[in-house]
């Protein structure tokens, strides 16, 4: 009988640890929870901001085509690769520490002699691709 209550107080101890586990995993959970709500309506916010802002730059730059400026063209273009390297500098950390590989990385900024459509384009496909994943 002794061995029968020994068993029962050991089955006690497990469910009591089980109990404390299933309550920090159940924070824990809401904590990653609120921190996803949290990046997603950055995410958007940011999606936002980006297209408005791209539609700017789209719009200035028919102007200047059409007005012969292509060197401030040239300079617009290069920005935006340098701010797409900087994002994926930013944030391929981030993708590679939740398990995701390279494979899986935003694509490569578009090349210097696509049209200031095509960056955009482009840019607005890998803010996509980021919805997805996400």
């Amino acid at each position: 009988m002794s061995g029968s209550i020994a068993s029962y107080d050991q089955l006690v101890r497990q469910v009591e640890a089980l109990k404390k586990e299933n309550s920090h995993l159940r924070r824990e959970l809401e904590d990653n929870s609120n921190h996803l709500s949290k990046l997603e309506n950055e995410t958007s916010d940011m999606k936002e901001v980006l297209k408005h802002l791209q539609g700017k730059l789209e719009q200035e730059a028919r102007v200047m085509v059409s007005s012969g400026q292509t060197e401030v063209l040239d300079q617009l273009k290069a920005l935006q690769m340098d701010i797409t390297s900087l994002y994926n500098l930013k944030f391929a950390p981030e993708v590679m520490s939740t398990g995701r590989g390279a494979e899986e990385s935003p694509p490569a900024p578009a090349s210097h002699r696509d049209g200031p459509g095509e960056l955009g384009r482009a840019t607005f496909r890998m803010l996509e691709e980021l919805d997805r994943e996400r």
